[in-house]
């Protein structure tokens, strides 16, 4: 059986065991494909070298069934090649420019008879005329003879070479090795070496998923026969990653009353999340078109203030996200104003007001009533209850409490009247008891002061 056969060129290292069993020009996988490991959505690549002659086709098995191309996220790149397994010219001149002179000296030392040197040149005519003559047969021939040493005289190496005829470095073999130089280096040799092919397949697959992990291995076929490669496994990993706010919506919203809003929301994870939106128990979003990843809510025309929930949710989890959106617009009139404590110059009053809490302050606007005047304005009060002063004695006041926010002022309340009390000390106190009652809140319509 011959000794296996290794060598090596600038991108590949090629082993052959030569056979009488296989026979010329059988596929030999040179290289198959090898252990991946990739994640789910990156594109994964498995490569498959193969020589022989006629050029072998390569194809795919997965899982011992022929992978089926019609896969749009499958693709095979073929290459043939025949210059691709060999080493240059220039490096097989090298080789034997330097084995020439050796091997010369040594079959001359070892071929006086003159009948071992025409076995010599038959022996090695008799290949060259063979079509099995290969590329990997031509350099194992002039690179696996062990090198001979001419120290010794003609007879000591006659008698060496006689013990050992049945071995590698026997007349023949050295006579043959140089042949083949010789021819090589004057390109007689050179189209024979260069005849055997190598194919070359790429097996890419796109965007990988989860169901094509599995167990690969490639064919190379030709006319005349088929070769396997060892299977090997193609590990597709799925991240597993809880969904997470990459850009949540905006916590406090701002608008004008009427104004427009567009809210957004980004969430990501492995598997990437669905995210909808809610108003309360209401969903926003249709069942069957809720978006992966990002979802934005458009408002028109908004009306009131109103809370707005993000979920995204996956089958690792659901989170949620709150926007709060807050409609800006002129505060409500306060209610339930009271007057009390009646003098002759002054009322107290008192209020209540049941709107939004982001006031400023307060206004207090007052005149005699059915007085044709402007009105008196106190501004800038923090509490809802102040003493009006300066006012005249026994005449009949109304007044008007107005909110006031960020915005601008709000209507103005309900008016409340009330007559003050007289000059006199005891008589303004006696007045202002009695006319108590008659200070309240006429809720009939009235022209609102500006």
């Amino acid at each position: 059986m011959a000794s296996k056969v290794k060598w090596t060129n600038e991108n590949n290292d090629y082993n052959e065991t030569p056979s009488d069993k296989t026979p010329p020009g059988f596929p030999v996988i040179t290289q198959g494909p090898s252990t991946r490991v990739i994640e789910v959505g990156h594109t994964a690549t498995m490569q498959c070298k193969a020589v022989g002659n006629p050029a072998p086709t390569i194809y795919w098995i997965k899982n011992q069934t022929k992978v089926d191309m019609s896969n749009p996220r499958y693709s095979i790149k073929d290459v043939s090649n025949p210059f691709t397994i060999l080493p240059s010219q220039a490096t097989l001149h090298k080789i034997c420019l330097q084995r020439s002179i050796e091997l010369l000296k040594v079959c001359l030392s070892i071929a006086f008879n003159q009948h071992a040197f025409i076995r010599c040149v038959l022996s090695s005519w008799s290949p060259w005329w063979s079509s099995s003559l290969s590329a990997a047969y031509f350099l194992s021939t002039i690179t696996a003879l062990p090198s001979t040493s001419l120290s010794s005289s003609p007879s000591s190496s006659s008698s060496s070479s006689s013990s050992s005829s049945s071995s590698s470095s026997s007349p023949s073999s050295c006579c043959r090795s140089l042949f083949y130089c010789l021819l090589f280096i004057y390109g007689t040799l050179a189209p024979v070496v260069v005849a055997i092919v190598m194919g070359y397949s790429g097996l890419q697959i796109e965007n990988s998923r989860e169901e094509d992990q599995g167990k690969y291995e490639c064919v190379a076929e030709n006319s005349v026969g088929t070769e396997h490669s060892k299977a090997t496994n193609l590990y597709v990993k799925v991240r597993r990653v809880p969904p997470t706010f990459s850009r949540p919506p905006e916590p406090i919203n701002e608008v004008m009353l009427g104004s427009s809003l567009n809210l957004s929301c980004i969430a990501v994870g492995s598997p990437m999340p669905h995210v909808k939106w809610m108003k309360g128990a209401q969903d926003l979003t249709p069942e069957n078109n809720i978006p992966i990843g990002r979802n934005i809510l458009e408002l028109t025309n908004i009306q009131q203030s109103a809370n707005y929930t993000c979920i995204a949710a996956s089958s690792l989890g659901q989170i949620e996200a709150i926007a709060v959106i807050k409609v800006q617009s002129l505060p409500t009139a306060p209610t339930d104003v009271q007057i009390s404590e009646v003098t002759a110059t002054s009322v107290r009053l008192e209020w209540s007001y049941k709107g939004p809490e982001d006031l400023q302050y307060y206004v207090i606007q007052y005149k005699p009533k059915n007085a044709n005047q402007a009105f008196s304005e106190i501004s800038g009060i923090i509490t809802m209850f102040y003493v009006v002063r300066a006012l005249s004695p026994y005449t009949e006041y109304e007044f008007y409490v107005i909110a006031v926010n960020n915005i601008g002022r709000g209507p103005p309340s309900v008016p409340a009247t009330c007559t003050t009390g007289e000059t006199n000390l005891l008589e303004e106190s006696i007045h202002a008891t009695n006319l108590q009652p008659n200070c309240h809140c006429i809720p009939e319509e009235r022209q609102f002061p500006k």
